[in-house]
């Protein structure tokens, strides 16, 4: 069983380390950790994670889980924002 995020890790987080490892900063994980959203911003990775997950289960074949029956709708849906999909307004 593997973790959702290794298939896009390859693409994202594994370059921007090496990346900045290889410049040698003082604070390594901070430079990284921005390094990184600023990269899951830039390529849309939100946009991309649920059609993935739903990808793989259909790949086994599987089908999407239904909602619970106590589930609610979105008691404060969110505005069309200003900024990316990573913004929050």
């Amino acid at each position: 069983m593997y973790d959702v995020a290794d298939i896009f890790k390859f693409d994202t987080v594994v370059p921007v380390a090496f990346r900045i490892a290889g410049k040698n900063p003082r604070n390594p994980e901070r430079e990284v950790r921005l390094a990184c959203r600023d990269t899951f911003r830039q390529s849309h990775l939100l946009d991309k994670i649920i059609p993935t997950i739903e990808e793989v289960l259909a790949a086994g074949e599987m089908e999407r889980p239904k909602a619970h029956d106590e589930a609610v709708e979105i008691a404060i849906p969110n505005k069309e924002g200003f900024g990316d999909a990573g913004y929050r307004a």
